[in-house]
């Protein structure tokens, strides 16, 4: 089983939005899930409910099936002969069509509830206290996913920075595509949480194959002071992860900059996803550079199937 964390240090990356349009290609060109044997998203972005709100499934989401709730109750790991008789997993919503997969059962939603607070502790998403018991019982939810029902992948849209579930959707993952638009304050940003990751502070484990992905690049270009956009943009990400010994020579993570190729840099902007967040696999007629986009997600997907790691 692939336990994935799209991730990304602030809001405003389009991270849900990048997650949306990748999860049905890795379904239908590589995971192939099936009612037996789904696909299971896991929308942790308690503040903003991102996935959930793509998927249209904010009226189906209840106090009983939304991730606070497994995280602010014991989660049972008895054994099932299905997902429909688990007391938890028979709850989660069927999401497959709204991802444009025709086996709608193929792929499950563990959907966030808006303006719910995780309830172990008392504890808020972003308190350090109660991060341990929030682990154990996603540790319990993705034991019973791997041993019992052959998921073959658990997809976190994350929560954002530093909050408690961004790193429990991190350290839970073994792929993290990590997220960023190119302005200062995402590179810099996501360069200080990733050199804490590399310096335990994060996390003691390492063995996380990262996946850097510049998101939302401008196609058009500007001139400011004296540096032209986003070139001066792009060179500041290639100088600062690719060029980066912190980086390139990790003893604990692997890091995959294919993204980063200066050649076809990240993934461009979708003029139309500013208004409506869409799905390009699916689409008829594409307009702008959407096909182009279409190409680097289907890139993306193929880069986190050919990362051999295992939950």
């Amino acid at each position: 089983m692939k336990t994935i964390s799209f991730f990304s240090y602030k809001g405003g990356a389009g991270r849900s939005t990048l997650a949306y349009n990748v999860i049905p290609i890795l379904a239908k060109d590589y995971f192939r899930p099936t009612a037996e044997s789904p696909i299971i998203v896991v929308d942790t972005d308690v503040d903003s409910c991102g996935m959930s709100y793509l998927l249209g499934a904010e009226e189906q989401v209840t106090d009983n099936n939304c991730i606070q709730y497994l995280l602010g109750n014991p989660f049972s790991t008895r054994r099932c002969d299905s997902i429909s008789e688990h007391p938890f997993l028979k709850n989660l919503i069927p999401v497959g069509n709204a991802y444009g997969y025709p086996d709608n059962d193929a792929i499950l939603l563990l959907p966030a509830k808006d303006n719910k607070n995780i309830s172990k502790d008392g504890k808020n998403n972003y308190a350090e206290a109660g991060g341990l018991s929030f682990m154990e019982s996603m540790k319990g939810f993705l034991d019973v996913c791997d041993e019992y029902f052959d998921v073959p992948a658990v997809i976190f849209d994350s929560s954002v920075g530093n909050t408690a579930l961004a790193n429990i959707s991190n350290e839970m993952a073994s792929i993290i595509v990590c997220v960023m638009r190119p302005t200062i304050q995402f590179v810099n940003g996501t360069r200080r949480y990733l050199v804490d990751f590399e310096e335990g502070e994060k996390f003691s484990g390492g063995g996380k194959e990262i996946v850097l992905v510049p998101n939302v690049i401008p196609d058009k270009e500007i001139t400011i002071g004296n540096a032209v956009y986003p070139d001066a943009a792009i060179d500041k990400i290639i100088n600062t992860f690719v060029n980066s010994n912190v980086f390139k020579n990790s003893p604990n993570n692997t890091y995959h900059m294919d993204m980063l190729d200066p050649e076809e840099f990240g993934i461009p902007m979708v003029d139309s996803f500013m208004y409506v967040e869409g799905q390009l696999l699916n689409k008829k007629n594409y307009y702008g550079n959407e096909e182009l986009v279409l190409g680097r997600y289907r890139k993306l997907a193929r880069i986190i199937n050919e990362i051999d790691s295992e939950y």
